[in-house]
């Protein structure tokens, strides 16, 4: 029987918070003020405890209106070299990103940073001085490389970080892998490895390759229920994908955003699937909160935020009825696999 993937066996810290950043997301940049809430439980704005273990950080776009985040590239105008630099550069600025993270973390506490590949579109066919062509697949499978290269260059002259961030890897920018992109994906994972670090994907529950996440050379995956709330499927998809993530060991993401697509009290949801199923405890978990920051969920649900910290620290405990209803269900899906 399968289980759920976890930190341990891959030697890492759990409870990872992804971070976008540049231009058109909510924080271009990710101040020291900005990643207390992340790194640090607050209470009444004095830190009492730990909350976030790592981050990854997720280039959302370099220059104005030039996307480095596939689901939004064809809202703008293609990214160029220049954007795919820009998303190292900024990691590294003074006082922000990397840096507000090491200020964050306490002496003798370290914390673990992930990192989002830029995504070479296909649409691209003159990146670069030697204008490669996104068409071909070795033209991107060079470009990652370069960008892989040219990253990790930058964090092992950042020898000030050091003491306080652990580097891990990177993380594919797509939630699905298709035909297109799935040779390119093994031997972007294969330089990776050969380089010491691992590789994450954060998937899509029932999207293309992901029962394959192993055979594409991934490290480690973590899935997506798939659940919004207002829009979409309903609450048992998480149900259902927690089945799937123990069947084919991966970890689970949890995520809780604003607008349309998100309804209210979203996050207790999966915090009370995670108490019940036992990902709570027993999985790697990625939390997303698109739309929002950790400062307004402390300002508009300050009640989430502690129970966020309570499902950190395992000890969260479901107040809603509808938590034994689902228990019962569970129990009646686990007899009859």
């Amino acid at each position: 029987m399968s289980l759920f993937l976890t930190a341990d066996e891959l030697g890492i810290q759990n409870h990872l918070c992804l971070l976008p950043y540049g231009e058109k997301s909510e924080n271009p940049t990710w101040t020291t003020k900005k990643l207390e809430p992340y790194l640090h439980y607050l209470e009444n704005g004095v830190k009492v405890d730990r909350m976030f273990n790592g981050l990854i950080f997720q280039a959302i776009s370099g220059r104005k209106n030039h996307y480095l985040y596939p689901m939004y590239a064809y809202l703008g105008q293609e990214a160029e070299k220049v954007d795919w630099n820009l998303a190292i550069s900024r990691l590294f600025e003074r006082k922000v990103n990397f840096d507000a993270v090491a200020r964050n973390t306490a002496a003798g506490e370290t914390t673990d940073i992930w990192v989002t590949l830029p995504y070479p579109m296909r649409t691209q066919t003159g990146f670069g001085r030697r204008e490669l062509n996104f068409k071909i697949e070795r033209d991107r499978f060079l470009a990652l490389k370069w960008w892989i290269r040219k990253f990790l260059r930058r964090w092992n002259r950042a020898t000030h970080l050091h003491d306080k961030l652990n580097f891990r890897g990177f993380v594919w920018p797509r939630a699905s892998i298709d035909e297109i992109d799935g040779k390119l994906v093994r031997k972007v994972n294969a330089y990776i490895r050969l380089k010491g670090y691992m590789s994450l994907w954060l998937q899509q529950y029932g999207s293309a390759g992901c029962i394959k996440w192993q055979r594409f050379g991934f490290d480690a995956a973590c899935s997506h229920p798939n659940f919004y709330g207002a829009m979409g499927p309903d609450h048992k998809w998480i149900n259902t994908a927690t089945i799937f993530a123990e069947h084919y060991n991966t970890g689970i993401q949890i995520t809780a955003g604003k607008g349309a697509m998100y309804k209210d009290k979203l996050l207790l949801d999966y915090l009370d699937y995670g108490y019940d199923t036992g990902y709570m405890e027993k999985s790697l978990l990625v939390y997303q909160f698109p739309f929002q920051t950790m400062q307004d969920l402390i300002k508009q649900h300050p009640d989430e935020y502690a129970l966020l910290h309570s499902f950190i620290n395992n000890s969260y405990k479901p107040a809603r009825k509808s938590s034994a209803i689902r228990r019962k269900r569970r129990s009646k899906k686990k007899v009859s696999r």
